[in-house]
């Protein structure tokens, strides 16, 4: 069990490491910091962390989608009839009782 703990936490250190490298470009100057990230990093809740970086290069990629507005739903005659008598009866029914 320690093993694969051991060997989980060196393949956690080596893909910080990479991705550090790729957010900033130079792998001399991100050993260091990916080490010591790794080691004093606290676990995060809820959402996940986006480095300023990563977010606006995600931005530029993706083009933007236009939202469609949603279909507006409409009832047929028939059925606003039968939600009606089904309302009447049940008034009709609690003032009875």
């Amino acid at each position: 069990m320690n093993n694969e703990i051991e060997r989980l936490n060196s393949e956690i250190e080596r893909v910080t490491k990479l991705r550090d490298q790729l957010l900033e470009g130079s792998p001399e100057t991100n050993s260091a910091r990916a080490e010591t990230a790794a080691s004093t990093r606290k676990p995060r809740v809820g959402k996940k962390a986006v480095t300023a970086a990563k977010s606006v290069s995600a931005k530029k990629s993706v083009p933007a989608k236009k939202s469609v507005p949603a279909k507006k739903r409409t009832l047929s005659a028939a059925g606003r009839k039968a939600i009606s008598d089904a309302a009447k009866a049940r008034w009709a029914a609690k003032k009875k009782a």
